[in-house]
């Protein structure tokens, strides 16, 4: 293969872990585990951060608690990314800036309707938030379009709270990988 990420590395990858250094020992945690352990970022500022926890949460409820936080945020540093992003015609070096262009306009957008932050949203708020951004055209926008920001988020917000057997499991619906994972999630 040409570099590419064959389907077999795919599944194996899912079991994603994020290695990270804690009191001087290297661990590999789940995307969660980063999440509840209150791990430090190091592509997102803590606004930006803010915005894509209740972003995702708005979109795929638990995806927050799930991790999508700092699953995406490790994954923008990995040369190799699981990031649906890889796949629609945006160059490897323009990714972060995506995300952080994507969440500034998405913050803005959430300041100019509610006069407040992501973080304190209704649900009834957030739900009306993401609408607009899923339904695109909005004016003062100025990250990547709004419909399609949304269409990454929504797909990186599945793949951290439904992409396991847990999370399959959590829907009634049997985990049926085509390749099961050689160890547990």
């Amino acid at each position: 293969m040409d570099g590419a990420l064959s389907r077999r590395e795919f599944v194996r990858g899912c079991a994603v872990g994020l290695s990270c250094v804690l009191a001087g020992s290297a661990v590999v945690l789940s995307p969660e585990e980063a999440q509840a352990a209150k791990l430090p970022l190091t592509v997102f500022s803590t606004e930006q951060a803010e915005t894509l926890g209740a972003l995702g949460d708005a979109i795929v409820p638990g995806a927050l608690e799930g991790g999508v936080v700092h699953f995406i945020d490790k994954q923008l540093q990995q040369n190799n990314t699981l990031l649906l992003i890889k796949y629609l015609g945006i160059e490897t070096s323009q990714f972060e800036g995506f995300y952080k262009a994507g969440l500034n306009s998405a913050l803005s957008l959430c300041l100019r309707l509610y006069k407040k932050s992501p973080v304190s949203l209704s649900e009834e708020e957030a739900e009306n938030w993401v609408t607009a951004m899923a339904a695109g055209g909005i004016a003062d926008w100025s990250g990547p379009p709004s419909d399609f920001f949304f269409f990454v988020i929504k797909n990186d917000a599945c793949d951290v709270t439904y992409g396991t057997p847990n999370g399959t499991e959590s829907l009634g619906i049997p985990y049926m990988a085509h390749i099961v994972p050689t160890e547990s999630w």
